[in-house]
């Protein structure tokens, strides 16, 4: 596709969106007090939750035309991200940055205009402006901010559904993983980027995988047997950019590629809902197991194609292919404290874990999770706070690869270990539609661990970042 045609058909996608036009995930906010899906994708969630509630006629329903389109099935909303964030010590340098994301979002069921059952169309996109302040301040492998991305204006999901009976639903169009999958609501208050799509995942998979700011065309099954029990199956085209040398967002900067004859990425995800307060001894809580697969080929972190070291001299200079890839994990999230007067206020944690060979991922093993409090601040019912904390293990073959640095150039460069981050956020809702967010982070051996550029003798790791901002949403 022509560079032309890209811009002309992301130009009719702005239109479409703004005219038939307003809500994601990682986003409108991911909270708690939402179903999760319906928090992920839809546009009469953020719609709920305007700003346009406490906005004077017509601003409120602009001049009529969102209650006339919402009657014939179509709703949209806008929610505007932005954060000032500031690097006061460690990482790569100090300083400050901005970030900002401008999120169309517009769903339409057709039943009500032509009696189509089942049916809902979607479709999303961003324009990103600004600056990460991961990449030239911190040096991390996973982003401080989840709106933290190449500026550009990009089509992100645009798909259509439909029910198959009152248990299955299909899904097929350009989709986002971590919108449906690894989700948990309690961790989604959190904004470092590595609770959204982990680096379990954004480490491991080809230009990072499916996960934000990309989505990728597949399909999706989802059946649920009972109101207890969901299952999940999707596979994607396995690598959203291409191949490339450079930033894999520079590969595909529309989000327009549509890339189709890539090796696939598979996912599964078995979701359990238990326990209740009122009908036994365990509180509610929800727990999900899952597994990916990708059926391309990875280069192994550490041996060469004539299996010896890479950094062997006697190396041939090109990693040993290895055939396929995979990674199984898990979440779980539990109501431990409910108020007595509202049942689903109160005190929730989470957790999520993860595996991948050591071969052929960056990240072998990954946990995060957190606790998160709503309704426990006494005036202030609507407020959110959490505590969050990640640790993603650079995996025994990287690891490998630095010690054969090391040994065949004698030198003693840092060997990558783990890369972690702690974040503490609390969550002001202003009005309506309109929120405020201060966040501040410790991220600990950014890059796993990685060297310093700024030592001339190699031997220093980039130092511990504490990072601290603002996020301000706006739900329109």
């Amino acid at each position: 596709m022509t560079k032309a045609l890209r811009l002309a058909c992301l130009l009719i996608a702005a239109a479409l969106a703004t005219l038939a036009a307003p809500a994601r995930a990682q986003q409108p906010p991911r909270d708690a007090a939402d179903d999760v899906e319906t928090a992920q994708s839809t546009a009469a969630a953020v719609g709920q939750q305007s700003i346009g509630s406490i906005l004077p006629e017509p601003l409120a329903t602009w001049n009529g035309l969102r209650p006339f389109l919402a009657e014939r099935g179509l709703s949209f909303a806008f929610t505007y991200q932005s954060d000032p964030f500031n690097n006061f010590s460690g990482g790569l340098r100090t300083g400050a940055t901005y970030m900002g994301r401008l999120q169309a979002t517009a769903d339409f069921n057709p039943e009500k205009l032509t009696g189509w059952e089942g049916a809902l169309f979607h479709a999303s996109m961003y324009q990103i402006h600004g600056v990460g302040l991961s990449q030239h301040f911190i040096g991390s492998l996973g982003p401080v901010s989840d709106l933290e991305a190449v500026a550009t204006t990009r089509l992100y999901e645009a798909w259509a559904e439909q029910k198959l009976g009152p248990y299955v639903s299909l899904r097929i169009g350009q989709l986002a993983a971590d919108t449906e999958f690894w989700l948990s609501p309690y961790i989604g208050l959190a904004i470092g980027g590595t609770f959204g799509w982990p680096l379990a995942m954004s480490a491991n998979l080809p230009s990072g995988g499916p996960g934000y700011p990309f989505a990728s065309p597949g399909f999706r099954f989802k059946i649920t047997p009972t109101d207890q029990i969901t299952l999940l199956a999707a596979l994607f085209d396995g690598d959203p950019a291409g191949p490339g040398s450079n930033n894999p967002q520079y590969r595909n900067v529309y989000g327009l590629n549509w890339r189709m004859r890539d090796p696939p990425l598979l996912m599964g995800e078995a979701q359990f809902k238990y326990g209740s307060f009122e009908n036994g001894p365990i509180p509610p809580g929800n727990l999900k197991l899952g597994a990916w697969t990708h059926l391309g080929r990875f280069a192994d972190e550490r041996i060469a194609a004539n299996f010896v070291p890479m950094s062997d001299p006697a190396s041939v200079g090109q990693p040993l292919q290895r055939r396929t890839n995979f990674g199984v994990y898990g979440v779980i999230d539990q109501q431990i404290f409910q108020r007595a007067d509202k049942k689903d206020e109160g005190i929730y944690a989470v957790a999520r874990a993860a595996f991948s060979p050591a071969d052929r991922n960056l990240v072998q093993y990954y946990i995060d999770g957190g606790i998160y409090f709503t309704g426990m601040v006494p005036g202030r019912p609507d407020d959110l706070f959490g505590f969050y904390a990640s640790w993603a293990r650079v995996s025994s073959g990287a690891r490998g690869a630095d010690f054969d640095m090391n040994f065949y150039n004698s030198t003693f460069a840092p060997v990558r270990n783990y890369e972690a981050v702690l974040e503490a956020t609390y969550s002001f809702r202003i009005a309506p539609g309109l929120l405020v967010q201060p966040v501040i982070e410790y991220v600990i051996h950014p890059g796993g661990g990685a060297p310093s550029p700024g030592d001339p003798l190699g031997l220093r790791r980039i130092p511990n970042a504490f990072v601290a901002g603002v996020r301000t949403t706006i739900q329109y």
